[in-house]
């Protein structure tokens, strides 16, 4: 076996095919022998002078944005980057993004996106688990300064390579590992890899966070990408008439997969917002003529109160529907869009297994109010007890999916990958649902202890762990509440070292200094002479929520 056959076994530790199932994908043509940049380049030729992808500062057509996508290719292989080797990106909604990450899926190198929010400690971690090659930054954004950032990783972590979006003449004089992003695509002569990429290759890892305390990295084929997106395509009859808003991350599976995949796929327009600010985001989405878009609950909630006031300040005579997912949708937001002029669509899926329900564009009201979509063709969904075994319709069970959509593993993390992905394909969420005879399915709660923050996953373990290793800290709980906006908030319940105190102001210092993503502070502090145990020790943290309710 030779070196790269080595790297790409060991890369691949944990995954799960069925042989069978794959069979059947190719058999029915949900799986194919095209990758995602085959697709790319089919809507270049087909769509050349149309523009493909717009963000806060440039555009660039299908034709200027290939050109710039072989020209950053041919910097990565000037530069030594090969198939499987990781390149791991943290740029916010930047045309940049997008360049990597459809060069790296022209030389099979695996994108890792790395949300804009982590900080060092975090980053570390997945640059790390992941040994990329190549790490991708902007110099500096939401006056945070990455290359500060980096310079600390690297006296821990070997990168060969640190790419800087926006570079300026006045940073000094940065040596290697550091370049331009300018400089890696300045290339006038455009190489090819001699390697061969499969659709089967794995094309991403996303990482996500959820019970565990470190997150998972979720690895998707061109495959299992592709077929979401095609089915998304189809079933809600999306053309390259469409523009596609997103203001969610595109380091986040929604924003990845719907803001950059679908459109690309479809030969629509990406428009690209870096940071959600709701009236500047009508503004572009009115000015870019935007058909569709997809978030969380909260950029509805915010868009229909900017609405309800300012209607006629804004052009949405194009948009057709938001995707809503991440939590419930309230009736009344979907009652007010539809006066607005536009339709509200749940959404449901996971980062393993992409969103596979949605509702239909003729659903009426009621429908979409009391369901979470049902399956694109060619996904299974079922309903399970804790031995998994299926449970009849309308019993509340775990939600499990089987299809071309789903994930094949957790990087280097098998044990992982047999918990939650089994032999037969079957991916199981833990999150609580209702199958109906229709088809439809009902979110109703989660077995996972995740808190999901305005769409964005919380780890509570991982939160909990820091806060005891803080010397007036003897035991810590967190917990999510409810919150009209952001769909979830967390607080955190603290049994102070005996007669200590400890305040929300020392709290949120401590998590600052140990780096963590602000997203993850809880918004709450109680402080509790003991927490509410089971006789093995579990902490009971649905008395917690109940004391929550109560207060």
């Amino acid at each position: 076996m030779n070196g790269m056959a080595r790297e790409w076994k060991k890369m691949l530790l944990g995954t799960k095919i069925n042989e069978k199932r794959k069979k059947y994908y190719y058999s029915r043509g949900y799986w194919t022998d095209k990758t995602v940049f085959d697709m790319f380049v089919q809507s270049v030729k087909n769509y050349p002078d149309k523009i493909a992808i717009v963000d806060n500062k440039q555009k660039a057509t299908y034709q200027s944005l290939y050109d710039k996508v072989m020209k950053f290719t041919t910097g990565l292989l000037k530069l030594n980057i090969k198939k499987g080797d990781f390149v791991s990106v943290q740029l916010p909604n930047w045309i940049e993004y997008v360049i990597a990450y459809l060069s790296c899926a022209k030389i099979g190198a695996v994108f890792n996106p790395i949300p804009v929010k982590l900080r060092e400690s975090e980053v570390e971690y997945l640059l790390r688990l992941c040994e990329s090659k190549m790490y991708i930054i902007p110099n500096e954004f939401q006056n945070y300064n990455y290359i500060s950032m980096a310079n600390s990783i690297l006296k821990k972590v070997n990168i060969q390579h640190i790419v800087v979006v926006n570079k300026t003449e006045n940073e000094g004089n940065l040596n290697e590992p550091y370049l331009s992003f300018d400089e890696v695509m300045n290339n006038e002569e455009i190489l090819e890899s001699n390697e061969k990429v499969s659709s089967d290759d794995p094309l991403v890892v996303i990482f996500t966070s959820g019970t565990e305390s470190h997150p998972k990295g979720v690895i998707h084929t061109h495959n299992t990408v592709l077929f979401g997106e095609r089915a998304m395509i189809e079933t809600l009859k999306i053309t390259e008439k469409d523009s596609v808003f997103m203001p969610s991350p595109i380091s986040h599976a929604t924003g990845f997969l719907h803001g950059v995949n679908l459109p690309l796929i479809a030969g629509a327009k990406s428009v690209l917002m870096e940071k959600f600010i709701a009236e500047k985001a009508l503004e572009m989405m009115s000015e870019e003529k935007c058909t569709l878009t997809m978030g969380a609950t909260p950029f509805l909630y915010d868009f229909l109160k900017i609405l309800e006031k300012n209607q006629n300040k804004y052009d949405l005579t194009c948009f057709r529907f938001f995707l809503c997912g991440g939590a419930p949708i309230p009736r009344h937001l979907i009652s007010k869009a539809n006066q607005i002029g536009f339709k509200v669509l749940a959404v449901y899926g996971s980062t393993e297994s992409p969103p596979h329900t949605v509702n239909r564009l003729d659903d009426d009201q009621e429908l979409i109010a009391s369901y979470d979509g049902k399956p694109f063709p060619g996904i299974d969904v079922k309903v399970v007890d804790e031995e998994r075994n299926p449970l009849p319709y309308g019993v509340i069970g775990e939600e499990a999916s089987r299809g071309p959509n789903v994930f094949i593993g957790y990087l280097k993390q098998p044990e992982l990958t047999e918990k939650y992905l089994d032999d037969d394909g079957w991916y199981y969420s833990g999150d609580l649902c209702v199958l109906h005879s229709n088809g439809y399915i009902r979110i109703v709660g989660r077995k996972k202890d995740i808190i999901i923050r305005g769409g964005q996953n919380i780890s509570p373990v991982e939160i909990e762990n820091i806060l005891l290793t803080h010397p007036k800290v003897k035991n810590a709980a967190i917990v999510g509440y409810f919150d009209d906006r952001m769909g979830e908030k967390a607080c955190a319940f603290v049994v102070p070292v005996g007669g200590e105190k400890f305040t929300f102001e020392e709290m949120i210092a401590f998590l600052e200094k140990k780096k963590v993503a602000k997203y993850k502070y809880p918004e709450k502090l109680e402080i509790v002479d003991s927490l509410p145990m089971t006789a093995s020790g579990k902490i009971q943290k649905y008395m917690l929520k109940k004391m929550l309710e109560e207060h």
